[in-house]
């Protein structure tokens, strides 16, 4: 079968939650013998748009350059461009199925552009993007939203510029919904990795529960063969690691604040904070180090994955202030048989379960407190490890899964009729409209000529 992947971002400029999954998954299907091709955005634009080619594990990758700024901006996604290169590469490399992952830094319809080119597309749902302006229901106060979709509910809180009207705000976020509606009204199949996600988006974003199917996300297996890690042995430090994007949703600033407090009364024992992976943003970077100034924290950058055995780690700890949909990261922490330390948002309490300890979200007090009960009950360790929940199908089980739902969606797709226009190429203009007017606005009047 010939399948094409489609994400906002890969290896090796990025490395995520989605990224891995996507990668574990392109070597497990090439090797059932599928055809397999990636389909990536970029987090930097070039003069025009255009592909940049490479290969991941012998799998082709094709890196897509949009030619704008801002373009992460709920308010400017749609981009006619790369429905064009998109088209273009459908029409030269014939998929047979399209899997999209993602649609940031790519274009908001990207289901509608495949079946109009006589293609079936099956969409994973990894967050809650399509429901929310700022990608994590987060709100700027710290505020996890579960409200629906709309001008109403988000108007106060989407990103801006600054100088937008309300009319133009309003009408970006109608805009954006009514495409988030439209991609999973088209698609021939929508999964999500935990029942959680599909219930959340079904109510922001008034589309059917029924419209979701919840299959667990495959997981290569990173250590096979190797024993669980050591438990800690007294002399040496106690190491508490975080891997994964380094964001400041991912709670890392709490972390460092919680190792502060931590080590404000020293501990019975030595500790350290190990953090893998590389920064969202320079600017996050400087705030961190700053921040970290005389703890025993230890940044690390970018990693490839056999640095996180050989870190000597002992808890993994992933306070998220957002939602989480699903966290690998989980996976591969208990795979090593390591107990961790969660926040009590999304999914990852209910993953952990009792192999682990859950504190609210975006409070250092509690987690420096759920950290010291590691220094202070020699038995905790050993006892959580004892109840480290199993590891989800293996990623030869889950490509067979995946064959099916491919298979019915090309079937699906050759019986339907042509797809419906989706989103108006009216509304799309009434946006840029205000958008164009507003910015005009700025321009003062002596400077036209």
């Amino acid at each position: 079968m010939r399948v094409l992947h489609l994400c906002h971002q890969f290896l090796p400029e990025t490395r995520g939650g989605v990224e891995s999954y996507v990668a574990d998954l392109i070597g497990a299907q090439q090797a059932a013998g599928h055809d397999v091709e990636v389909i990536t955005g970029s987090q930097a634009p070039w003069p025009q748009i255009g592909f940049e080619r490479y290969e991941y594990g012998g799998v082709p990758v094709h890196r897509l350059h949009r030619d704008d700024l801002f373009f992460d901006l709920y308010a400017k996604s749609w981009h006619p461009g790369v429905a064009d290169a998109l088209e273009n590469f459908l029409a030269s490399h014939h998929p047979e199925v399209v899997h999209v992952h993602q649609w940031i830094r790519l274009t908001t319809d990207l289901v509608h552009i495949v079946q109009r080119c006589g293609i079936a597309a099956v969409v994973t749902l990894h967050d809650h993007y399509l429901s929310c302006p700022r990608a994590f229901r987060l709100r700027p106060d710290g505020e996890v939203c579960f409200r629906p979709l709309s001008p109403a509910s988000c108007r106060d809180c989407v990103p801006r510029y600054g100088h937008e009207s309300v009319a133009e705000i309003d009408a970006g976020i109608d805009l954006f919904a009514q495409q988030g509606r439209s991609e999973l009204e088209l698609a021939d199949a929508v999964l999500v990795g935990v029942d959680a996600t599909a219930e959340l988006l079904s109510r922001a974003l008034a589309v059917p529960r029924t419209r979701f199917r919840t299959l667990p996300l495959g997981y290569r297996r990173r250590f096979p063969g190797e024993p669980m890690a050591a438990p800690p042995h007294d002399g040496e430090p106690l190491r508490f690691g975080f891997w994964g994007g380094v964001a400041p949703h991912k709670g890392i600033a709490v972390l460092v604040e919680a190792v502060r407090r931590l080590v404000a009364t020293p501990p019975p024992r030595r500790v350290e904070l190990h953090v893998l992976g590389g920064f969202a943003t320079p600017k996050f970077e400087q705030q961190l180090r700053a921040a970290a100034g005389g703890l025993p924290v230890t940044f690390h950058g970018r990693f490839e994955t056999a640095q996180l055995r050989s870190s000597g780690l002992h808890v993994g700890v992933f306070p998220s202030t957002c939602l989480e949909t699903f966290g690998i990261v989980l996976d591969e922490c208990f795979e090593m048989g390591l107990p961790c330390i969660v926040a009590d948002r999304g999914a990852l309490p209910d993953r952990a379960g009792r192999g682990g300890l859950v504190t609210p979200a975006g409070d250092p007090a509690a987690l420096a407190a759920a950290m010291r009960r590691f220094v202070d009950e020699p038995g905790l360790w050993s006892a959580l490890r004892t109840q480290l929940p199993p590891l989800p199908p293996d990623l030869d089980a889950h490509v067979r899964q995946l064959d099916t739902v491919y298979a019915e969606a090309i079937v699906a797709r050759k019986k339907a009729p042509p797809p419906r226009a989706g989103v108006s190429l009216a509304a799309r203009a009434a946006l840029l409209r205000l958008q164009r007017e507003s910015a005009l606005l700025r321009v003062p009047s002596h400077d036209l000529r």
